[in-house]
């Protein structure tokens, strides 16, 4: 497919109006001197190319080019021939062989220098094209300071050369002017933007170019993700999360490892409800898989949140999962920290029937205790007698509770 139809079409409109008035040529300080024009029967032979270029009949154009080519041409005539060649090659995609007939067209110095821009422009073109990156920058860089009013796209193609060849602080500036200039800029000349600033470590600038992205282009997840990326990168860790969060909420982020990010960075900026909110929602629609890890996350955020019965519930999802009793013994540290005494027994009982505990005084010591606060006081010096066996620190606790369980029973004989 030709890469290249409009600089073309545009390249052999000017060729006809050069063959049809033809211009002064240049001398060799590059003014109008020798007055060189084009002759009739080359005039006729190169129309008829250029009739049969435009009618995409290539082998014709061939032969009326290569029957020029026996004719005696002036450097002028030859240019026009040079230059019809190259363009055969664009519309042929042969850009190695449009390249060389545009290099000898430009080293006669014979067209206008309206023509002469303008092959030079078609010439980075081509040099762009065929990655030939540091030609492509030399080559604009002889165009640009005598063209008056240079488009953006010319600025994108010096940007997209210099960021090709790794030079990005040497292409920002080019891309930028192109950004601006541009009554509608093209997305990827925003990608291209975006891409050097993350390149040159400029975050500030990434952040503005990514949130004016988002704003024409607000349902591509992936410039929310690179917004937060550039937030995280400035050590603003909340707009991060605000960010993800406004994507999340207009259902951009739909894979499950995209969502388990978000909930981990709403933790991380100590906002474990909204991460629990976010978990369970997305375990209801089936993107969060309820397994044994994501459900551990949930209930962190939970616990963190203080959603004491949604945590419980958690729990009870994840107790069967396992074949010791740790989350029977979360379950009953959960239920002390509401004093909720009634239910801190089974919880602590169906710890210790699993077994399998790191610590194992520890749900004898909740029983205990929860037993004490009920008047239960036979049942909870057993219990914290029990929880004795475990080691100093249990010791310490139980001796602790069991004062104060002498304490009350004195209390309740007085009364």
């Amino acid at each position: 497919m030709n890469r290249f139809p409009t600089v073309v079409a545009i390249a052999l409109g000017a060729a006809v109006m050069l063959i049809a008035n033809p211009a002064p040529a240049r001398d060799t300080a590059g003014n109008p001197g020798s007055q060189q024009t084009i002759g009739e029967r080359a005039y006729k032979r190169l129309e008829q190319a250029h009739t049969a270029l435009g009618e995409k009949k290539y082998s014709e154009a061939l032969a009326r080019l290569q029957q020029m080519e026996e004719l005696d041409l002036n450097d002028y005539e030859r240019a026009l021939v040079y230059q019809t060649y190259g363009f055969l090659g664009v519309e042929q995609g042969q850009y190695g062989s449009a390249i060389e007939y545009f290099e000898r067209c430009l080293s006669l110095e014979a067209l206008p220098d309206t023509a002469q821009q303008g092959m030079l422009y078609s010439l980075a073109g081509l040099y762009s094209a065929e990655g030939r990156q540091q030609m492509t920058i030399d080559t604009l860089m002889r165009w640009l300071p005598n063209e008056p009013a240079p488009s953006p796209d010319a600025y994108i193609m010096l940007a997209a050369a210099h960021a090709e060849l790794g030079q990005y602080p040497a292409a920002l500036p080019w891309v930028e002017k192109a950004v601006a200039g541009a009554r509608q800029p093209k997305e990827s000349w925003f990608q291209l933007l975006v891409a050097v600033y993350f390149e040159t470590r400029d975050y500030s600038g990434a952040a503005t170019a990514l949130r004016q992205m988002i704003a024409l282009w607000p349902d591509k997840p992936g410039y929310w993700e690179n917004l937060s990326g550039a937030y995280q990168q400035l050590g603003s860790d909340v707009e991060a999360v605000a960010t993800m969060k406004l994507a999340w909420r207009r259902d951009l982020l739909k894979t499950e490892s995209k969502l388990l990010n978000l909930a981990r960075m709403m933790m991380y900026v100590e906002d474990p409800y909204q991460a629990g909110s976010l978990l369970d929602a997305e375990m209801q629609r089936g993107r969060v898989a309820r397994n044994r890890q994501n459900l551990e996350l949930l209930l962190r955020a939970w616990t963190g949140a203080k959603e004491f019965d949604n945590a419980i519930s958690v729990i009870d999802q994840l107790a069967p999962m396992t074949g010791d009793g740790e989350y029977y013994l979360r379950k009953a540290q959960l239920y002390a920290e509401r004093a909720n005494w009634e239910l801190v027994v089974p919880a602590a009982e169906q710890a210790i029937a699993r077994g399998g505990l790191r610590k194992a005084g520890a749900p004898w010591i909740l029983k205990g205790m929860a037993e004490a606060e009920l008047g239960r006081f036979k049942d909870a010096i057993d219990s914290l007698t029990e929880a004795k066996k475990y080691g100093d620190n249990f010791r310490r606790q139980a001796e602790g509770w069991l004062q104060f369980v002498n304490d009350r029973m004195q209390v309740a004989a007085r009364a």
